[in-house]
């Protein structure tokens, strides 16, 4: 067909559409002579196997026909960020700003400040929660700038679908949707135990009176616990009257309970004493700087949360403003009420004579004021309440968000249209966790939980620099000023895309084995053990400082970016890293046992049915087409001599150059194939 137009043109430079292999190519004008059309051939022809010869890698990269390739298929950026969804956006930034809240303020500050304070740092404790609302800034970073970029339910299972592909988001997605089941029974139980013990155990001697006792073991609780099952089945009824009634409860939750925390905090500082904090009882540094670092260690999980109003981006009017209005403003809030709460807790009482299990209760009972360990008390409920309020609001969202891909049963992506909730998922996982909370135990169920919060965490930070940095196929990569000074071979040698890439692949490596060292071997202060933590510590710092010299790339101008890049998502890993290889080896065979149930399930249903399979069977891979095939040649036989849009530019491959004779650029054109035999390319 080009060969005719060429034969058709009487001037002694034609201009002939040439066709790439894909439906939405980037065409390209050639300045052909028609005294020698041979020359267009010969450069189809190169073209073409030059493209075959990186014809693996790009398969693999584009969801092509290899096993790796289609698991490692990713979603779309360009539908990703559509506004266009089932559910009502009706949610405003002062709903968000609350939700974060009633989603981090839960019993953390409770029942954990507590605990870091007797246990672990003593007055200094307040310390603790202010360095970990630094590191946790570097995680929300990454979250403002993915949410605000891709305003979709799913969270961190969306982002890391769209940079590194299908079976890595579901198994984040897996993870995520076991922590928010269990974790939900896991703090109804432990409403139930408060409700219980103002009761003076009146209502577990009631409950086993009428319901008997279920038989003795580890695992199970030998009392049936109806106050979290009905707590649990309570929220599922208030979330099923839509986001908005339900977001409007939760800010008038979170409003009383901001207030209490106020209340009790400045009460501290009336009823405390300086003399808390003298040398004879220990001092403001007990365990001395390390105690502030075990502190964090233990406190930093009172921060997690704020990564939910992520999953409520598709249902905000304004995602890309009110986004990263409520998520750093509910960080900002929560850190100035951990920090003076458990300030003036230690001011209030003596660190070792701290309750670890009702702090704020019990201090102000020895102090005679008995109507603050009421509100106290009231506190606690209102904490517990309002943080699975906020749960049992992004448990369905995240099944929508699987479902909608296709990779768990379609009908947890069913959404009532009056109301806008994801129908099935709320139903089956408020059930679920309902069930839980009945039978099982705290200490059970809690022993499953976190793994999901910091592998999510994990995750954010190795898609936001995938996404910045490796997410294209530009050949090489420039430079900061300062990197640009060293020598021009070692400069040369960074600017490489598989430099950038051995580097990143290092430093998670690294990161994780810092981790180890950290947890496991410094602890036992011996010359080996201190001297490899810091040999593997300088090498870590060192790989940091090589990533920090490349310049990041700008997905869409205009959207907000995460300042000192790379540094959120680079410290955001090393963070979650050294917390999520502490876990006890326990909760690590819960969590392989669950992915293993997983990975069964995503082999026999969501493997071959997910939106990606399905689109794979009907695109053709810009670098892997060929025109020789009937369906190729179809498909790029369609819009002869029309002009291309931007969103067809968009989808090209950056690696295919312009193809260009006689010093004369491309244009965007597209012509038919009559016959894909006559060539390739």
């Amino acid at each position: 067909a080009m060969f005719k137009i060429a034969d058709q043109s009487t001037a002694a430079n034609s201009t002939v559409v040439s066709c790439l292999p894909s439906l939405s190519a980037l065409p390209l004008l050639l300045p052909l002579s028609t005294d020698n059309p041979s020359l267009l051939q010969h450069h189809i022809m190169t073209g073409a196997a030059n493209r075959r010869q990186n014809s693996i890698l790009s398969s693999c990269c584009s969801g092509g026909g290899t096993f790796l390739g289609k698991l490692l298929r990713q979603k779309s950026l360009t539908e990703a960020r559509s506004l266009e969804t089932p559910l009502k956006r009706c949610l405003t930034a002062y709903q968000l700003i609350f939700y974060g809240i009633a989603h981090m303020a839960g019993a953390g500050i409770y029942v954990l400040a507590g605990t870091v304070i007797k246990t672990k740092a003593g007055p200094a404790a307040s310390l603790s929660f202010l360095l970990c609302a630094l590191l946790s800034v570097f995680t929300g970073l990454c979250y403002v700038e993915f949410s605000t970029l891709i305003p979709r339910a799913g969270s961190c299972y969306t982002f890391t679908y769209i940079t590194l592909g299908e079976l890595p988001a579901f198994l984040v997605g897996w993870t995520m949707i076991s922590d928010l089941v269990i974790g939900m029974a896991s703090v109804a139980k432990a409403f139930s135990s408060t409700v219980d013990a103002i009761s003076h155990q009146a209502i577990s001697n009631a409950t086993r009176t009428h319901f008997g006792s279920l038989p003795e073991s580890d695992y199970l609780d030998p009392n049936i616990d109806l106050v979290a099952f009905s707590l649990i089945i309570a929220l599922m009824l208030l979330t099923l009257t839509g986001a908005a009634i339900s977001m409007s409860v939760n800010m008038v939750l979170s409003a009383v309970q901001c207030v209490c925390l106020t209340l009790m905090a400045g009460a501290c500082y009336v009823l405390g004493s300086p003399d808390n904090w003298s040398a004879e009882r220990g001092g403001f540094f007990p365990f001395g700087a390390s105690g502030v670092i075990n502190g964090a260690t233990v406190a930093i999980f009172a921060f997690s949360g704020f990564e939910a109003i992520a999953n409520a981006a598709e249902e905000c009017k304004d995602p890309r403003r009110s986004l990263p209005v409520a998520l750093l403003t509910s960080l900002g809030i929560i850190t100035l009420l951990y920090f003076a709460s458990s300030l003036g807790l230690s001011y209030l009482s003596p660190y070792r004579e701290l309750d670890a299990g009702s702090p704020f209760v019990v201090a102000f009972q020895s102090h005679g004021v008995a109507w603050l360990s009421y509100v106290a008390a009231g506190g606690t409920l209102l904490a517990t309440g309002a943080t699975k309020l906020a749960t049992i609001y992004v448990m369905p969202r995240l099944f929508y968000a699987l479902a909608a891909d296709g990779v768990i049963f379609p009908c947890f992506a069913y959404v009532q249209p009056r109301l806008g909730v994801p129908l099935v998922g709320l139903v089956f996982g408020g059930l679920l966790s309902a069930l839980l909370a009945l039978v099982f135990n705290i200490h059970t169920l809690a022993n499953f939980v976190s793994m999901g919060v910091l592998l999510s965490y994990l995750m954010i930070g190795v898609d936001l620099f995938y996404l910045r940095y490796l997410l294209h196929r530009w050949d090489d990569h420039s430079l900061r000023a300062w990197a640009c000074c060293i020598s021009p071979g070692l400069a040369n040698w960074l600017c490489r895309r598989s430099t950038l890439t051995r580097l990143f692949v290092g430093y998670l490596g690294v990161s994780l084995v810092t981790g180890v060292l950290i947890n496991y071997a410094a602890p036992l202060l011996t010359w080996w053990a201190l001297l490899a933590t810091v040999l593997v510590g300088a090498v870590n710092l060192l790989m940091l400082v090589c990533l920090c010299a490349y310049q990041p790339r700008t997905v869409e101008p205009g959207v907000y970016e995460a300042p000192l890049m790379p540094l959120p998502p680079l410290m955001a890993f090393f963070i979650n890293a050294v917390l999520i290889v502490r876990l006890e080896w326990l909760t690590w065979v819960r969590f392989l046992v669950w992915s293993i149930f997983g990975l069964i399930m995503y082999g026999a249903y969501g493997y071959r049915n997910s939106v990606s399979a399905k689109g794979t069977q009907q695109s053709i891979p810009l670098d892997t087409a060929d025109l020789t095939s009937p369906d190729a040649a179809a498909a790029a036989s369609s819009g002869l001599n029309e002009i291309e849009s931007a969103d067809a530019e968009s989808q090209c491959s950056e690696d295919t150059a312009p193809l260009m004779m006689g010093g004369r650029s491309s244009a965007k054109l597209t012509a038919s194939v009559s016959n894909g035999n006559d060539f390739r390319g």
